[in-house]
């Protein structure tokens, strides 16, 4: 059998193959950007679940747009982003959606780097060329970038501006400013994803890029880091004309997105305890990453560093001396899986190979200290 060329060209996931291991008895798990099992809204949803089969229609074929309730919360819960929406098997495939609608093969990309892993299969999948960009905790290199979206082949620059996937970084708001100003004077295409964005623990909130530059932003959401992550729900907005175009595309990969799990997040997302599940989880979340990054302090001391974050889901720990996939190999070996931090690079840049990257949602505050014990034999 005869593979198309981009599909033997891509790379498997990191994360998603270590999660294999991850399972193993007694393995303690900082690897995948999972949310936290114990802190899961499953009994807000419970009577929503156990009616169900009483509401056939729900069973039925669907709109390609989404379930129109859900569309509803959407647009009421926030009436200042300015662009209708799309569901979507989770913000995955919103990424798939938009390099079919916006990308031609050897089309290029602009994205900050470290990056989402995801991002990296999905635009390599596609074919386009990934331009890396560098970063630093205000925010992407600002010169750097210009220079990028001066050539005539960038159609695209994907962010994740809110607690940064992996570095946890929150741009300032001058930076989203420049940004803006920069994509729309050289006609490129935002891509805003914010997964992250409701789980802020401290600090303040930064305007969204959706609305310093909506006629050429896109915006992805998930419903998997403030709800459940198996249901596969994400969204997608963006000007009208592109969610028509991306709208058709889905309609053509799978239809539609599952009607009783867009059901279930719409009665998540309007229950009366929803507010007070989000704050939870944001106390849950601040928890963990203060016993985490308290256990790193004391435990490791000058051997690694690593930036405050503010919400999120993960610590970008540098490492003054090894390399972080040695670190990794010998952490699995210790009952330890962590991601180094070149998975995060596309393929041709320069891989900074002196990092790892913590997840602190899924790491119940009990096992920090071991979690931290069980990386230091690793260093």
């Amino acid at each position: 059998m005869k593979f198309a060329r981009l599909a033997r060209a891509l790379n498997p996931s990191y994360i998603r193959e270590i999660l294999k291991a991850a399972v193993q008895p007694d393995m303690i798990s900082m690897a995948g950007g999972l949310p936290a099992s114990s802190l899961l809204p499953v009994k807000l949803i419970q009577q929503t679940c156990q009616s169900l089969a009483d509401n056939v229609h729900l069973f039925q074929y669907g709109s390609s747009r989404g379930y129109q309730p859900l569309l509803d919360t959407l647009s009421q819960s926030d009436p200042q982003h300015p662009h209708p929406w799309l569901i979507c098997n989770g913000s995955q495939q919103a990424l798939d959606l938009l390099t079919r609608a916006l990308l031609e093969p050897g089309d290029a990309v602009v994205a900050e780097v470290p990056a989402y892993l995801g991002a990296l299969q999905a635009f390599q999948l596609s074919g386009a060329t990934i331009c890396p960009l560098n970063s630093t905790s205000e925010g992407p290199d600002l010169a750097q970038l210009e220079d990028y979206l001066k050539h005539p082949s960038v159609r695209l620059f994907y962010a994740v501006p809110d607690f940064h996937n992996p570095t946890g970084r929150v741009w300032s708001g001058g930076v989203r400013i420049e940004v803006a100003r920069l994509c729309r004077r050289y006609g490129v295409t935002l891509i805003e994803d914010i997964p992250y964005r409701e789980l802020r623990f401290s600090g303040e909130q930064q305007r969204p890029l959706s609305q310093l530059c909506p006629e050429q932003t896109i915006t992805l959401k998930s419903f998997s880091k403030i709800g459940f992550p198996g249901l596969r729900v994400g969204a997608m907005s963006g000007p009208a004309e592109f969610i028509r175009v991306a709208e058709r595309i889905k309609q053509a990969v799978d239809l539609h997105t599952g009607i009783p799990q867009q059901a279930i997040i719409n009665d998540l997302l309007n229950h009366p305890g929803y507010p007070d599940h989000l704050a939870s989880l944001r106390f849950g979340y601040q928890q963990r990453y203060q016993q985490l990054s308290t256990e790193l302090t004391e435990q490791l001391g000058q051997q690694v560093e690593f930036e405050t974050v503010e919400g999120g889901m993960f610590i970008w720990l540098k490492l003054r001396k090894g390399r972080g996939s040695e670190v990794a190999a010998r952490a699995l070996e210790h009952k330890l899986a962590v991601v180094p931090g070149a998975a995060f690079y596309p393929d041709g840049a320069k891989e900074t190979d002196n990092a790892i990257r913590l997840n602190f949602s899924n790491t119940e505050p009990s096992l920090a200290t071991e979690a931290v014990t069980r990386l230091a034999r690793s260093l």
